[in-house]
């Protein structure tokens, strides 16, 4: 099983935004059989970024393009490689930043959900549908379509390890901007997250790990309780 992340207990609020965060920590390898997780950062609002590596070939992809693009150089420079691809979470403004230049530096292609807002014309190359896997060497990862904290966000899925953009974290789910977008929400981490086994750990974009078997005890508790009709944004599964 792969290892789960130190960090603070509390999670990151996408689009409750302020200053960039140029803080910066030692490069993190977490390896899950042949994929090894490198994880650099934080840049931009607190994002985590993200490379994955098959160790096997030596092929490498980066999960999103957070912050400045010397951030995302950097982890792959750590790890050794050169990635050829880019897996989109969602279109929001904090994870796309580093998109073009990730794409001069490297040649990557950029892999989204068409349907995903946020892009610049021309900058998708390979659209993405749920249940679709795409190769990284000999690696091969899972699209699950999670929408809700965006109309068409996406999550990965690779052995014990899924990423999942700003769709959960630890201690719920991510911002919503109406209650029908949590409600959607909801559906998809139910549906497609809660259904992995309990030790797949949760990469998200901001902030630390948890796991699916954590996350479900989580919301077995919001579950068991009634809510205001209008709830939404920053919904938390123990206190909400």
């Amino acid at each position: 099983m792969p290892g789960l992340r130190a960090g603070r207990t509390g999670r990151r609020r996408p689009g409750r935004m302020s200053a960039p965060r140029r803080r910066r920590r030692l490069v993190e390898r977490i390896r899950d059989g042949d994929l090894e997780i490198v994880i650099g950062g934080p840049t931009g609002y607190g994002n985590n970024v993200y490379v994955v590596v098959d160790r096997a070939t030596g092929e490498a992809a980066f999960i999103d393009a957070p912050g400045d693009p010397e951030a995302n150089m950097a982890a792959a420079e750590a790890a050794g490689v050169r990635p050829t691809r880019i897996f989109l979470t969602h279109g929001h403004f904090d994870h796309t930043p580093a998109i073009d230049a990730l794409k001069a530096a490297y040649g990557a292609k950029l892999y989204a959900d068409p349907a995903e807002p946020g892009l610049k014309d021309g900058q998708l190359d390979v659209p993405v549908r749920h249940g679709e896997e795409i190769a990284v060497g000999n690696l091969r990862f899972r699209v699950l379509s999670v929408p809700g904290h965006t109309p068409a966000s996406t999550a990965y899925l690779c052995g014990k390890s899924v990423f999942v953009g700003d769709t959960l974290f630890p201690g719920g789910p991510g911002r919503s901007k109406d209650n029908a977008a949590l409600q959607e929400e909801i559906a998809s981490i139910v549906r497609e997250l809660y259904a992995l086994p309990d030790d797949t750990v949760v990469y998200p974009g901001h902030g630390p790990t948890t796991t699916i078997g954590a996350s479900k005890a989580e919301y077995a508790v919001f579950a068991s309780r009634e809510h205001a009709p209008d709830l939404c944004g920053d919904v938390t599964w123990l206190n909400s």
